[in-house]
């Protein structure tokens, strides 16, 4: 052999001819009619930005990517557009087929009613009928420039009536794609929205790295922000790590609970931890609390679980019933991280001695599981001091027994109540220690030295 790299090799020829290596694209010919394989290059994989599942644990099936409608084939014929002036405009009917309003009006009165178009001028619908020419040439030569604020505004407005922003957004995002990044200055945010939320796919990743960077400053309406999130969330698993960093920077600057209820699931820390600062600080609502409730509840890795039981902690109202509930639960939950969060929300929202917490922990107290009771004795020392006496008893019983964890977690419960029991004993040892002291300032021996005392049945008669 040559000694030549052998990569991928294949042997295509019988032995009587020798072997031979299989052709490839890109390969080389060498001495002995051998080729190498090379490797092509890989397509670029989306990123994984979720936290890994449990051992044993299937991942949340990821939402799908929203299907278009199959709206079927557009009749042969011509439709009547009247602006706001009066004017009419007979366009064929594919060139507006995408639009859910023009088809209920097809299928409900035929095609030779004239479709009022309201707030929309002769200008606007002209100028709106050549943006969604499929074939692009009647923007060739049109520049963003050429467009007054005034005139997108009429655009977008039409767009929305027609329910046609994606057909009216691919054309604008080529010419962005043309002119960036001297155009950018030029568009208005509620276009900029609309570019990110139809058509990021046809935006170069430059100008769609700066737009994101823009939107998610812009003040919106709480349905804007809704469906601003949901176009940025795909692209922080983009192959195009630009895309996936500047998506992530834009949710986290993003200052709305649906892009926080995003980061919550991130595998990031520190996106986690951003989530859950600004969901503490804003404004509580129980739909706020649902969403961060069903993570908790059902999230299939245990980092997610420990999030949200730590923001609910902040987030939940004081004897809030589900949240109570879903965190008693997560006391048993398999990660130790999700106990502890669990714990600490339940310290935060539990109240004192209510009798639906009580009764939530006192379930866990029971448990076989010693990391459960253990955890679950914790909280109930702090949340229930009625119940004093229950969880000394609870907490004496694991101390006297089990595996040594188990009785080092009740001293710790014990001690952090300053138990009746612990503080008798103190007094004791203190009592007796102080006895030594006076015996020995006499000359007597200390009293664990001395004979036996009176009463003291141990010691046999001589």
């Amino acid at each position: 052999s040559s000694g030549l790299p052998t990569l991928q090799v294949g042997r295509m020829a019988s032995a009587a001819r020798g072997p031979r290596i299989s052709a490839a694209v890109g390969g080389r010919r060498t001495r002995g009619g051998r080729r190498i394989k090379f490797e092509e290059e890989s397509p670029p994989k989306p990123y994984d930005w979720r936290c890994t599942p449990d051992h044993g644990k299937a991942p949340a099936t990821s939402a799908a990517t929203p299907k278009v409608d199959d709206v079927g084939e557009p009749p042969d014929g011509i439709l009547k557009l009247q602006s706001s002036e009066g004017e009419v405009f007979e366009v064929r009917v594919a060139l507006l087929w995408a639009s859910s309003l023009i088809r209920s009006v097809v299928a409900d009165a035929g095609l030779d009613e004239e479709i009022p178009l309201p707030k929309a001028s002769a200008e606007t619908v002209a100028f709106f009928l050549r943006l969604c020419d499929p074939s692009r040439q009647a923007v060739v030569g049109l520049g963003l420039h050429d467009i007054s604020e005034e005139e997108f505004g009429g655009l977008i407005w039409l767009a929305k009536l027609l329910d046609m922003q994606r057909v009216f957004c691919q054309p604008l995002a080529h010419l962005v794609n043309d002119e960036f990044p001297d155009v950018h200055v030029d568009i208005p945010t509620e276009l900029q929205m609309l570019l990110v939320r139809h058509a990021s796919d046809t935006l170069q990743s430059a100008a769609l790295c700066h737009i994101l960077r823009i939107v998610v400053r812009a003040p919106m309406s709480k349905m804007y922000a809704s469906g601003i999130v949901l176009a940025i969330t795909p692209m922080i698993g983009s192959p195009d790590e630009n895309v996936r960093v500047a998506a992530f920077e834009a949710l986290m600057n993003f200052r709305v609970v649906e892009a926080k209820l995003v980061l919550l699931e991130h595998r990031d820390f520190g996106a986690r931890a951003n989530a859950n600062r600004f969901l503490r600080e804003a404004t509580r609502s129980d739909e706020t609390v649902g969403a961060v409730l069903q993570l908790a509840a059902n999230h299939h890795s245990f980092l997610v679980r420990e999030a949200a039981a730590k923001a609910l902690g902040g987030i939940a109202s004081v004897g809030h019933e589900l949240a109570v509930q879903t965190l008693a639960d997560l006391l048993a939950d398999e990660a130790r991280e999700v106990r502890e969060a669990a714990s600490g929300a339940l310290r935060g929202i539990g109240g004192t001695d209510d009798p639906v917490v009580i009764a939530a922990v006192i379930r866990q107290a029971l448990s076989k599981d010693w990391p459960v009771r253990s955890v679950a004795l914790a909280v109930l020392a702090e949340i229930a001091p009625s119940k004093r006496e229950l969880v000394e008893a609870l907490a004496t019983a694991m101390q006297n027994g089990g595996a040594t964890m188990a009785k080092m977690s009740a001293a710790r419960v014990l001690q952090s109540m300053g138990s009746v029991k612990e503080l008798r004993d103190s007094t004791q040892r203190d009592s007796e220690e102080q006895r030594d002291n006076i015996a020995g300032a006499h000359g007597s021996p200390p009293s664990s030295l001395a004979g036996p005392r009176w009463g003291d049945e141990s010691d046999e008669e001589d």
